[in-house]
């Protein structure tokens, strides 16, 4: 029997659907504003409630509407936001699959790709798009089915707004994390957008190709032409992003080619090199059509040196092709400064490098110009005359002849003396700073007088930091928390842990719930972390409730967010509080520390922080970035006297009132817009307090003022200096590597390259039983409760070890197999299914999957060892590896069916397995059933 309550939300929902059914364009757009306003933002339970359980009749009757409208533009915007309030407020999916299954993404294709929409409504469509492709894997291919990356590459390439060209670019690289089969038709779309001629474009386009081409693995010849192209661009974002997908590209097969192409540009075609007149401007010289070609010739040169001073096997493939007669051509083109003093800086390397190349390069240049060389290669090319530069032009060096004629003394070519000129060089330079007479002879060394020389006691410099790297003045400190805390309170996200911290009264309720999402968040993203919250909190709300928890159940819930021992030890520290603290949390930083497992510096600050309003500084890879930007630390971050001054900074800045607000309105900043790559600068509110963006506006101003110097010379004006590091000696904590001007803001902080993930193979069998009349059970055996995955439950495996045959370690796994059984199973025969490939985050490990069906034994149960059913498999405590086993297993035995015979793995599958299923294309661009998506794969993709 219905409450008068719900027959009046009733009433009140179908006069609201009369109306809209009744009303027209003008009425329409009015209920659209108000829906948009009041619901924004709401969960799918509260539009329910909301709607009296039947929102889906109005998500029906406005995607109808927006299917017949579309085209001519009315109220298009409206009806997108609206329909965007339905598919974010989708938890379970259901307001999206009722959405796609009237066409919905068709519809935002073709008003993606409809001339006359307008920019703004297109940003909705590929939001709407977005938020498709992030529900899952089936559903980013429903998009790839649908020609939708065809018509995203069109949008990226034709949009005018940067947000919208941003939009695109984040869904095309979503959709290059689905299935593999798609990946390829991303990788080729986006090198088609290369020769596009907007900029922003073509930078969006590269950051994209350099995140898809490490998940395609495999580089295709075609990119190689329209990326060396794109270094003509004037834009220094474009070329930074061509530079370093550039550099990653040398371990690919497209490796000969690329070299080869950027020597060649390092001698531009002269025919191409004509001047003519492209600005109309009283104050500036004429320009010419060689522009973009010499700006072409400096990059080459710089990529060159970036690659040569990262290999040497690069560096002797390119003086085979010879790198350096090339370079020495282009240090001579007195039309581009930039193309000489690369050029003159990537010379600097061969020469330091090799003994063989400074010889021809001395005898080229001649002794004069050499030795200038020598001094200082990154200003040579302003104190050359047209004669010099013209013997350069014409230089007949050829190191690879050289090479060949030397082969035999391969030692005296390959020596490695770099390190030793380099430091030779060093001296030198600082003596004429100095002011010192110095002789160049032929090892670069520097000459001086016996008196000088006894005069000049060498003693050991200690490294040390100066107060350029701090906060010292109290205004600044104000000033850069007050700004911070602002921009927080009106742009921070809505998360569950920050509504808990801020509305929780109870002090251990609170505490707990930010111990928890600070572990579930270190090393994982913020999207992944919110369900997972969520579905913990409801499960185990106090510290009381998880420490009743089992280590399995733990597991379980954890199974998918990766670094296990996490939440293994949230268990123990439940337990502890419990047991030891009388079910109290901490309440201090130190205590914290000491009384909790897993709990380091960083998370007890940002606990005591957040929590419990204590004044404590949190340091994590965010803050770690914005500190090393605002005060221009350059060194190694994970050194330990970076380490100190980054606690040291963070300390003095933490807002003695809203400590919690101001750490992470930190992160906030780091996650946000002082990101790794490309970060929002403009946006920063702290900007003027950061030494990194200064330096780039400064030395902006000098590059934007020496241009128009060179185009019109009676333009003058003076250019604000750098600040800089002052110190006696060498700063621990600066830059220990040339700045790249390419690089900007980026430049900080530098990071140790990462240690090579250890490779393994692991063979493991999938041992299925069945009894008659219900549901077929696998075999888990339980991981040991310390290590890796510890506690999890897996398949029985065995590790791979190098030089074992393929019998004996089928032996080896048979042998397993039967002690988990408690029986002999050596001549048990194993089926090949396939490989799975599995990343953790220090091991890329391989599945070798076999299957097996459970002989008829009498198997003694033991307390590790537990059948389990598909269904139960899915929720039971087992690692992401084990469901993509199960996955793949399930595929091959519903593909081949159960007459499949047994056939020898030889180190791969079979070529039945290797060939791919055709699909039929849909044509004249037809929705496709949405069954295919919805449904179990048939495939092994």
């Amino acid at each position: 029997m219905s409450t008068s309550k719900e027959q009046a939300a009733i009433s009140q929902v179908m006069a609201f659907l009369r109306e809209w059914d009744q009303g027209n364009k003008m009425v329409r757009s009015r209920m659209l504003q108000e829906f948009v306003k009041q619901h924004q933002g709401k969960t799918c339970p509260a539009l329910e409630l909301e709607f009296a359980q039947v929102a889906s009749l109005f998500l029906a009757r406005l995607t109808a509407w927006l299917r017949l409208t579309y085209m001519f533009g009315t109220c298009l915007g409206l009806q997108l936001k609206a329909v965007g309030v339905f598919l974010s407020a989708s938890s379970n999916h259901r307001y999206l699959i009722e959405f796609l299954e009237v066409g919905g993404v068709l519809t935002l294709l073709e008003i993606l790709g409809q001339n006359q929409t307008k920019e703004e409504d297109k940003a909705e469509a590929l939001h709407l798009l977005q938020i498709v492709s992030n529900a899952g894997r089936k559903y980013k291919e429903l998009v790839c089915e649908s020609y939708g990356v065809r018509a995203i590459a069109e949008c990226l390439a034709t949009s005018q707004i940067e947000s919208t060209q941003e939009t695109a670019q984040l869904l095309l690289e979503s959709l290059a994390h689905g299935n593999p089969k798609y990946q390829n038709q991303v990788y080729k779309g986006l090198i088609a957008l290369l020769p596009c001629t907007s900029p922003k474009t073509q930078q969006l386009v590269l950051q994209t190709l350099r995140v898809v081409q490490d998940i395609v693995k495999v580089a295709y010849p075609s990119i190689v032409e329209p990326l060396l192209n794109s270094l003509k661009s004037l834009h220094l974002e474009v070329q930074h992003e061509a530079l370093e997908l550039i550099t990653e590209l040398r371990h690919y097969e497209v490796r000969p080619a690329l070299l080869k192409g950027l020597v060649a540009l390092l001698k531009p075609v002269k025919e191409r090199v004509q001047k003519y007149k492209i600005l109309e401007d009283s104050e500036m010289t004429k320009m010419t059509e060689s522009l973009p070609l010499f700006v072409q010739q400096a990059a080459a040169a710089k990529a060159i040196r970036m690659l040569a001073q990262g290999s040497e096997e690069l560096s002797t493939e390119l003086l085979h092709l010879r790198v350096v007669h090339h370079l020495l051509y282009a240090m001579g083109n007195q039309s581009h400064a930039d193309a000489q003093r690369q050029a003159s800086l990537a010379l600097e390397h061969f020469v330091q490098t090799y003994p063989l190349v400074e010889e021809h390069v001395r005898r080229a240049m001649g002794q004069t110009l050499f030795q200038l060389f020598m001094l200082n290669a990154e200003i040579l090319y302003m104190k050359m005359d047209e004669i010099q530069a013209d013997i350069l032009h014409s230089n007949k060096v050829n190191i690879a002849e050289a090479l060949e004629n030397q082969k035999s003394d391969t030692a005296k070519v390959c020596e490695p003396s770099c390190f030793l000129r380099f430091y030779k060089m060093s001296k030198l330079r600082s003596a004429v700073q100095k002011g010192k007479k110095v002789s160049l002879e032929n090892t670069g060394t520097v000459k001086r007088s016996k008196r000088q020389v006894s005069a000049v006691k060498e003693e050991p410099i200690e490294a040390e930091s100066s107060s350029y790297h701090y906060f010292q003045n109290p205004e600044d400190i104000g000033s850069f928390r007050s700004n911070l805390l602002s921009w927080y309170d009106q742009t921070k996200r809505e998360l569950p842990w920050r509504t808990v911290a801020m509305t929780e009264k109870d002090i251990n309720v609170r505490t707990y719930a930010v111990w928890v999402s600070e572990i579930m968040l270190q090393q994982t993203q913020v999207a992944t972390v919110i369900d997972y919250y969520n579905k913990w909190m409801k499960k185990w709300p106090t510290v009381e409730k998880l420490a009743e928890a089992t280590l399995e159940e733990v597991n379980q819930m954890w199974a998918g967010l990766g670094y296990y021992s996490r939440g293994r030890r949230l268990h123990e520290g439940a337990q502890k509080v419990v047991s030891e603290l009388g079910g109290e949390m901490p309440r201090t930083p130190e205590q914290l520390l000491k009384q909790l497992p897993g709990v380091g510096r960083y998370t007890a600050g940002a606990i005591s922080s957040i929590a419990l309003g204590q004044v404590a500084g949190a340091v994590d890879g965010n803050v770690i970035r914005v500190l090393c930007r605002a005060r221009a630390i350059g060194a190694d971050s994970t050194s330990p006297a970076v380490t100190e001054a980054l606690w040291k900074i963070a300390e003095t800045l933490v807002d003695p009132q809203r400590p919690g607000d101001f750490n992470q309105s930190m992160m906030e900043l780091g996650a946000r817009v002082c990101t790794p790559k490309n970060p929002l600068c403009n946006q920063c509110p702290v900007k003027t307090h950061c030494h990194a963006f200064k330096k780039v506006s400064v030395k902006q101003q000098k590059e934007c003022k020496t241009l128009q110097s060179k185009l019109n010379p009676a333009v003058n004006g003076s250019t604000p200096d750098i600040e800089s590091c002052v110190t006696t000696g060498p700063c621990q904590l600066c830059l220990s590597e040339p700045w790249d001007s390419q690089l900007g803001v980026q430049n900080y902080p530098r990071k140790p390259s990462k240690k090579a993930a250890r490779v393994e193979r692991t063979l493991v069998c999938v041992l299925e039983r069945e009894k008659v009349g219900e549901e077929k059970e696998y075999l888990l055996s339980q991981r040991p409760s310390k290590g890796l995955l510890a506690g999890m439950w897996e398949l029985p495996g065995v590790l791979e070890e190098e030089g074992s045959s393929e019998m004996k370690l089928k032996k080896s796994l048979c042998a397993e197999v039967g002690k988990l059984l408690g029986v002999l199973l050596d001549k048990e025969p194993l089926e090949f299914v396939g490989e799975v490939v599995h990343i953790f985050s220090h091991i890329h490990q391989t599945y070798v999957v076999y299957s097996m069906v459970c002989p008829d034994h009498k198997n003694r149960e033991k307390s590790t060892v537990r059948w389990i059913t598909t269904s139960a498999l899915q929720e039971a405590a087992v690692s992401t590896g084990v469901k993509k086993i199960m996955k793949l297993y399930e595929s091959k035995k519903n593909l081949k069916g159960d007459n499949t015979k047994d056939k020898k793995r030889k180190g791969s599958a079979s070529k039945d397995e290797k060939k791919p299923k055709k699909v039929k294309e849909s044509g004249g661009g037809k929705q496709l059933s949405l069954t295919k998506f919805f449904s179990p794969s048939k495939t092994n993709q």
